[in-house]
């Protein structure tokens, strides 16, 4: 079913990508698109959050939703043209997104930082992880499986932490958590995914190494359909030189998410939905049209960015 445009479309991008980040790309778009077609109850569930948005947002009087609104439409026009186009929008999601990774790794921080020092110390995250230091040495096994990945994590630790200092500050945090956006965390993001998927240790990923303990049935005569869906990806998204294998810059297109084509691929279903005479842009009277529909149905909340001032305020 088609939903009726409206203002609370612009964010549910945000929170589609919040999604991506959590469940992982794949996961997100077989939420949004089981079997390939739209499902119009993931923007709303994407779109409402926890229930103390949805509440501190009712509280905002008719004028103060409609100008906070104007004002993220006008900030997302970067062209000041008086149109969003998918290349606008897909710009605005993707700093969204950013936005809310950065935000969501402020709060860990201080959660990790048990002494209030203004560092995360590698005893501190264990405990915060797992209520207790775990101690090993890197030719020592441990015995749970979950606490085996956990000296990957030391590792990435380590390379977050630019100065060798006890701990790390807010800024090598944020590199430890999100290392996708940090530049110097590149290399170490790609030695990583070398270290778990490049079985025979040559440097690259073959379609094998891609589909990791997949072995086809004997007695089934062909492959299951997800498996033909990755291999799919290996040939047509990642191995962009069609050698047969990913080189350590396409290995990292498949473990990084892609914000970018996630982004695009929202921008252009946003403009689908609400751009009421065909041109392919949205005016902001496409946009606040139905507001007054929005407020009375299933989709009505805006998700974050009506009530977070960073989006409406005049300094972005």
């Amino acid at each position: 079913m088609r939903l009726d445009p409206g203002p609370a479309a612009l964010a549910v991008a945000v929170m589609l990508l919040l999604c991506a980040a959590a469940a992982g790309a794949g996961q997100a778009e077989e939420l949004h698109y089981p079997q390939g077609e739209h499902r119009a109850d993931y923007d709303r569930e994407a779109l409402l959050g926890v229930q103390e948005d949805v509440d501190e947002y009712v509280k905002l009087g008719p004028e103060e939703q409609q100008k906070r609104l104007q004002a993220i439409i006008k900030k997302i026009d970067s062209d000041s043209d008086g149109f969003l186009t998918e290349g606008e929008l897909s710009q605005w999601i993707q700093m969204s997104f950013k936005h809310y990774a950065m935000q969501e790794a402020k709060q860990q921080f201080v959660e990790y930082d048990k002494n209030s020092d203004g560092t995360v110390t590698w005893d501190e995250y264990n405990i915060q992880m797992y209520d207790r230091v775990i101690d090993f040495d890197d030719n020592t096994a441990l015995d749970d499986a979950e606490e085996e990945s956990f000296r990957q994590d030391k590792k990435r630790f380590e390379k977050a932490n630019q100065d060798s200092s006890p701990g790390l500050s807010l800024e090598e945090f944020i590199a430890f958590e999100h290392p996708e956006e940090v530049d110097y965390m590149t290399e170490f993001v790609i030695q990583e995914a070398l270290e778990e998927h490049d079985k025979n240790g040559d440097g690259f990923v073959s379609l094998e190494e891609f589909l990791g303990d997949y072995r086809r049935d004997p007695t089934a005569n062909e492959d299951p359909e997800w498996i033909l869906v990755e291999k799919d990806r290996f040939v047509n998204d990642y191995d962009k030189d069609s050698d047969g294998r990913l080189d350590p810059q396409e290995l990292l297109s498949w473990v990084v998410p892609n914000n970018q084509g996630i982004a695009q691929e929202e921008a252009v279903h946003l403009i689908g939905e609400m751009d009421l005479n065909g041109d392919k842009k949205l005016s902001a009277e496409e946009v606040l049209e139905s507001q007054d529909l929005f407020l009375t149905s299933e989709a009505t909340d805006y998700g974050r960015q009506l009530h977070d001032d960073y989006f409406y305020h005049d300094e972005l």
